[in-house]
């Protein structure tokens, strides 16, 4: 069984179908901004990149939504 672990200030790309994320891979270089991988619908974003991110999203006119807990 895996253990759970609790992560404060953590910023997630989630997606719902694990295509999504190849399919933003194959039109924005993601590894600069993923630290880790969760599940193949779930990246673990650098936290101080976000903004970045987010806007580069936009531009290739993806449009993220973005939740603060």
């Amino acid at each position: 069984m895996q253990e759970r672990v609790l992560h404060k200030s953590v910023a997630v790309l989630q997606v719902e179908d694990p295509h999504v994320i190849e399919e933003i891979r194959a039109v924005l270089d993601l590894d600069e901004y993923v630290m880790a991988q969760m599940s193949d619908t779930q990246l673990v974003i650098d936290p101080k990149r976000v903004k970045e991110l987010s806007d580069l999203l936009n531009a290739k006119g993806l449009r993220p939504l973005i939740r603060k807990g």
